[in-house]
């Protein structure tokens, strides 16, 4: 388990991009079962001549906006990403260092599907706990999963994606800029499940070498098939749990503290028959849920879902956030809305 307790640390900022034009799914393709189990109806759409990095640019602008932190001194730069960011050798960490005025912070890719936001707020957050000298790090995220690579409403059994960005600014905990304090934060691990992602194929030699759109339901059948799903859930639930217990030990509070939850963007089949029941277990019954309309953001679920929880908290009432991606990899984060 990666655990950390990480005292002193605050969301200085947190800006969640969305584009405007929205589309419901493709005419015959889903039935209403297929909707209710999704529990979306529209999914939020990029326009064509704007890349991920350009839109996590946008969410990086309005969130420095929010502060009075010079962009040039942050100390990191921690983009993250599920899918293609407009070029196949690049590092778009320092497209968006460049163009957000974080000139001078070493910019980092993080590449871990929808654990992706998750694990950049854990480099930035072990970057300034191991660098007293750091200020500030920014974090972000950019994904469009659009055709022909990607069918957002027909590539997963799980989840159906919406475009999106987002940024986070954290720092030094102190002052009145202070959203939200992090008290912890931490990932466990069972690398064991990693086929669930890849299924049987052979791996390819190059991009979308098993076709296009990606499709990620032939794997998942071929994992359920050989009973490895069943059985990751049954485990992967007991290593969430832990992880929970954990983080809210290593925060110094108990699962009665906690006044709001936020669960992966995934489908509502898989919040409400997977996850909350899990979190219920831990946490009891007295947690509000946030609910959310997007569908999967990829990489910016959890730090989306910062932004709302700081809507949601009262001051002095404490968060806890429940991500995950394939592989497999939970992430949990507890936050406080400080009193002022």
């Amino acid at each position: 388990m990666n655990q950390q307790s990480v005292p002193g640390l605050s969301v200085k900022a947190a800006s969640l991009w969305l584009p405007p034009e929205k589309e419901g799914p493709p005419e015959g393709e889903l039935s209403a079962t297929d909707l209710e189990r999704i529990g979306v109806t529209e999914l939020h759409v990029a326009p064509d001549d704007i890349s991920p990095p350009e839109m996590a640019v946008l969410a990086a602008k309005d969130a420095l906006a929010g502060t009075s932190i010079d962009p040039n001194s942050m100390s990191c730069l921690v983009h993250s990403f599920s899918y293609h960011q407009g070029f196949d050798m690049w590092s778009p960490a320092h497209y968006v260092a460049r163009h957000s005025g974080a000139l001078e912070g070493l910019p980092i890719n993080v590449q871990q599907l929808c654990n992706g936001g998750a694990v950049a707020l854990q480099v930035a957050a072990k970057w300034l706990v191991a660098t007293p000298e750091a200020g500030a790090a920014l974090v972000t995220s950019g994904d469009r999963f659009c055709p022909p690579g990607f069918s957002r409403w027909a590539c997963d059994d799980d989840a159906v994606y919406s475009d999106s960005a987002t940024a986070v600014v954290l720092g030094r905990s102190g002052g009145d800029d202070d959203l939200l304090h992090l008290l912890s934060l931490g990932q466990v691990t069972d690398a064991e499940w990693e086929a669930q992602m890849r299924g049987n194929e052979k791996f390819s030699s190059v991009p979308l070498g098993h076709g296009a759109p990606i499709d990620l339901r032939p794997a998942n059948t071929a994992f359920r098939e050989s009973g490895a799903a069943a059985r990751m859930v049954k485990l992967g639930v007991a290593k969430l749990h832990e992880l929970v217990r954990h983080s809210l030990s290593a925060s110094g509070i108990g699962p009665q503290d906690i006044s709001a939850c936020a669960l992966p963007r995934l489908s509502q089949g898989m919040r409400n028959g997977m996850f909350r029941p899990a979190m219920e277990e831990v946490l009891g019954g007295d947690p509000h849920y946030l609910d959310c309309d997007t569908g999967c953001l990829g990489a910016g679920d959890l730090l989306a879902n910062l932004v709302d929880m700081e809507e949601r908290l009262a001051p002095g009432e404490y968060g806890i956030l429940i991500q995950g991606t394939g592989g497999y990899t939970f992430t949990c984060a507890v936050v406080q809305a400080p009193v002022k």
